[in-house]
């Protein structure tokens, strides 16, 4: 998965957890994107565990 892709499944992720005004901005607070919006190493083992997560039927990773 491209940097791209990921920063996208993160900044979706934000919104889901209620930060649809700037999801970016509640990204980066939490770490999760870097000034640039390129995930973090927090970022990709998010996404990670959500992928996890999703095989299971924890969480749906929406794309």
């Amino acid at each position: 998965m491209s940097n791209e892709e990921i920063a996208g499944h993160i900044v979706t992720f934000a919104v889901q957890c209620g930060n649809a005004s700037d999801p970016a901005a509640a990204a980066r607070a939490r770490g999760w994107i870097d000034d640039h919006d390129r995930p973090t190493s927090e970022g990709r083992a998010l996404i990670a565990a959500l992928g996890q997560q999703s095989r299971y039927g924890a969480y749906r990773l929406i794309v």
